[in-house]
């Protein structure tokens, strides 16, 4: 296969360099180039009665569930109907669906809002929303959504809910979402439509009928509630440790004839430490026996001096998505175009706590090679019991010998649900890049060869950045969308499209940001601007990055890029030259390939070559080494040419440095003695040095019309020359230094005093 190149030659390398590479002289006009973090855009949103939680993109509409409410939009963002679902009246008396307002005044009556658990598209039999929520023991509602008008939910309602015969009254298969914690996942297969649940749960939180920690369960054909397949069709953790062995349920995924779910959970029964775990099982298996569970460490690598590595471990999953790989990360994987990978965003937790720190990292895995790991470790037999399911003392437990099939998916009777021990590793992406923010939000997309991933921050940041697995690189979009975090459900529309789009929640908030980004003008530079992903189609046109059709002129452009000069320093020299001059700014040097070239670049200063320094010089500074002058001349004109144009400056002066005089005149041999030299042009140059005879006088200070020394020792008292040096001009002085023998004490008056 072809290679491919991932990204022009490293982003991350151009934007971190502006400072890093600046020798600490052009520091200011490195952080004047680089990308505005503050900027605004405006871009459509919605913003709700009550915080949302959950969203479904449907022939063009937005399904919305939030507290208490279901909104319908449409693609603009618009609000076109609003279905109430709370709060809720609820009393002990009263079954799910039933009618309670008549029991409204009695004492254990309560009304509760109702969080939008689960919201799920189902088109098998109809095309309808299914709507679970935190009331009536987590019951889901489905709303049959008529083709001739997608924003009507509410004209055709149905509870999905049955009363339980005698005997099966703890069995709820109809109650099924946790209030805590939920994901639920819908497949159809083979005519059937199944519902595939993870449920957080805990011995304080009792709902009238059981809830399953995981479990499939399958929609009735009379579409009126749900069935267990058997009563092997879920697994409950042991009361005992409900409690001290919570399961927070992050993301689930089917992917070919495999379910799979992602979880937080201490690392075993007795450890107090979190990590994240890979669960997989098969679809078709309605008993669960090919359940299994792995640990997934995202890892971040550092090596040190004297070959020592730190090794940093993001031990909880924030948030998940899984898609195709566009064919430069595909190819860096060894991976084909249609193979899914699993993307996360991972953070370190608080000591002992799943409570996440703003510290993160990403990490991926293709899911093929997940299956093969989990293949291979099961040969290996490198597995136990799940404790947490059956108790250390269970039949399951004890003395027993894992064996798999080859299939994974038609177990025998004597083949049981298993936990991998060894953890499946990967590394971050982005080589610790974040690991100064809490990421709670991941999106992948794949735009021509380059695969690119939306990311989202706990202080509610929106970035995108191109996924590498061969070159570094950082984000070209980053941008504050809102103050509350962003959250993991996310919707991404038309990726393929140029009008492709996310849809993005914080808080009460949607929001829809196109896909090939919000716009180009947090650029600052031309550079930045013409190396972003060709997909955004940024131009420079002026002094700002726009597309084309924002550029009120028809100066916009994707090649060249002229350099811009913030500052020179010095900005004055002595006309014998030979002063290191440095020019800061940015765009030096400019190619589209992103490599630093000053082939073509050629600085002038008065209409002379000043010869530049390759060794020294980078996108942000160029240093050369000033010509002499025949005269002094004030803010002369020169420029930088880069072949296909030039930038004109006038910031710099050739000046003739004088002294005019110097006091003290004399002073002890033992030197000391703070001497000022006063004349004009004095802190012009680069390089100053003042000698009092051939010994160095050690500098205090400069400005322009005074430099201040300590004078050297001498062994001699006598008088000595004055001599300053600015780069390659001397000057000496026209009076001289007198040393004089050092003075002697001979008597202190008087030799004593009060206390």
């Amino acid at each position: 296969m072809k290679p491919f190149t991932a990204y022009p030659s490293g982003f991350i390398i151009f934007l971190f360099a502006l400072l890093q590479r600046s020798h600490g002289q052009c520091k200011e006009a490195a952080k004047k180039s680089e990308m505005n973090l503050s900027v605004k855009y405006d871009l459509p949103n919605f913003i709700a009665e009550t915080p949302i939680q959950n969203v479904v993109l449907y022939k063009h509409h937005v399904y919305i569930g939030a507290v208490n409410k279901i909104y319908v939009l449409n693609e603009t963002l618009q609000n076109i109907s609003v279905y109430k679902t709370g709060p809720v009246l609820e009393n002990p008396d009263c079954a799910p669906c039933e009618d309670c307002r008549d029991k409204a005044n009695l004492s254990n009556s309560v009304w509760k809002d109702n969080v939008n658990m689960a919201l799920l598209l189902e088109t098998y039999y109809d095309d309808q929303l299914i709507s679970c929520g935190s009331v009536s023991g987590g019951i889901c509602h489905r709303h049959i959504i008529h083709p001739d008008n997608p924003a009507d939910i509410e004209s055709e309602v149905h509870c999905m809910y049955s009363p339980q015969v005698d005997g099966e009254a703890d069995n709820c298969p109809d109650c099924v979402v946790s209030t805590l914690g939920t994901k639920v996942l819908v497949t159809e297969k083979d005519r059937f439509v199944n519902f595939f649940v993870g449920n957080t749960v805990t011995s304080t939180f009792q709902p009238p009928h059981v809830l399953h920690s995981i479990s499939v369960r399958r929609l009735k054909e009379t579409q009126d509630g749900f069935e267990f397949l058997t009563d092997q069709s879920y697994i409950d953790i042991l009361p005992q440790f409900r409690d001290s062995y919570p399961i927070r349920y992050v993301h689930a995924f089917e992917n070919d004839h495999f379910v799979y779910f992602l979880t937080v959970q201490r690392e075993t029964l007795d450890s107090q430490s979190f990590h994240t775990r890979i669960i997989r099982f098969c679809t078709l298996d309605s008993e669960m026996r090919s359940y299994m569970e792995m640990p997934l460490e995202c890892i971040f690598t550092e090596k040190r001096r004297k070959r020592s590595i730190r090794k940093e471990v993001f031990n909880i999953l924030q948030a998940a998505y899984v898609s195709k790989p566009g064919a430069a990360l595909a190819h860096e994987m060894g991976l084909g175009l249609n193979d899914d990978i699993f993307y996360g965003v991972f953070a370190q937790s608080k000591p002992d706590s799943s409570e996440p720190t703003n510290r993160s990292a990403v990490c991926a895995v293709s899911v093929r090679t997940i299956n093969e790991f989990f293949n291979k470790i099961v040969d290996k037999q490198n597995m136990k019991c799940l404790q947490h399911f059956y108790g250390k003392e269970s039949k399951y437990c004890l003395n027993r010998a894992f064996s798999r099939n080859a299939s994974y998916c038609r177990a025998q009777d004597d083949e049981y649900r298993l936990e991998v021990t060894t953890p499946l590793q990967r590394v971050d992406l982005f080589m610790g890049q974040f690991n100064s923010v809490l990421l709670t939000s991941i999106s992948v997309f794949t735009k021509g060869n380059l695969t690119i991933a939306n990311l989202g921050t706990s202080e509610g940041r929106f970035m995108q950045i191109v996924v590498s697995r061969s070159e570094p690189t950082a984000p070209h979009v980053s941008f504050q969308l809102d103050s509350h975090p962003i959250s993991p459900q996310v919707v991404v529309k038309n990726s393929l499209a140029e009008d492709g789009y996310t849809l993005v929640v914080t808080g009460k908030k949607i929001t829809k940001i196109p896909l090939k980004g919000p716009g180009c003008h947090h650029f600052r530079s031309c550079s930045q601007c013409l190396l972003a992903p060709a997909f955004m189609q940024c131009g420079w046109c002026g002094q700002q990055c726009l597309r084309s059709s924002e550029c009120p002129s028809n100066t916009w452009t994707q090649d060249t890029c002229l350099p811009r000069v913030y500052e020179i320093l010095p900005s004055s020299a002595p006309i014998e030259g030979g002063t290191k001059l440095t020019l800061c700014g940015w765009d030096f040097g400019f190619s589209k390939n992103n490599r630093f070239e000053l082939k073509n670049t050629v600085v002038h200063i008065g209409g002379q070559i000043c010869p530049l320094e390759a060794k020294y010089s980078n996108k942000n500074r160029l240093e050369c080494t000033v010509p002499a002058a025949r005269s002094p001349g004030f803010n002369i004109s020169s420029s930088v040419s880069v072949g296909h144009g030039k930038t004109l400056f006038n910031i710099f002066s050739y000046v003739n440095p004088v002294i005019t005089s110097i006091s003290p005149t004399y002073g002890p041999k033992s030197g000391g003695t703070l001497l000022t030299v006063a004349g004009k042009y004095l802190n012009s140059g680069k390089s100053m040095k003042i000698f009092v005879g051939e010994q160095p006088c050690t500098l205090k200070s400069i400005t322009a019309s005074t430099v201040e020394c300590y004078t050297p020792a001498q062994q001699i008292p006598q008088e000595y020359h004055v001599r300053m040096e600015i780069d390659e001009a001397v000057r000496d002085t026209s009076t001289h230094f007198t040393y004089r023998e050092d003075p002697v004490v001979l008597k202190i008056y008087p030799a004593k005093s009060f206390l």
